[in-house]
């Protein structure tokens, strides 16, 4: 897989969740992701999965990868 980004990879899909947990974190702001980025991977990969929250489908898994790179390799910008 190529490298993740934040701004590239992960803010594009999180952006339109922003609402929805805004009373949590800011799911379009860096260090509010990288900071629960743990807790955000264990809601998008669990079963069933706490994120997106219903009525939403499930993230795809191109995206629980890419989060789960994006983690990997220290959460890049």
């Amino acid at each position: 897989m190529a490298a993740v980004s934040f701004a590239n990879d992960i803010a594009p899909t999180l952006f339109k969740y922003r609402g929805q947990m805004a009373w949590r974190f800011d799911l379009a702001n860096y260090e509010d992701v990288k900071a629960n980025a743990k807790i955000i991977a264990d809601q998008i990969t669990g079963d069933p999965p706490g994120m997106p929250p219903p009525p939403f489908d499930p993230f795809p898994k191109t995206f629980t990868d890419a989060f789960a790179a994006w983690i990997a390799n220290g959460c890049p910008p």
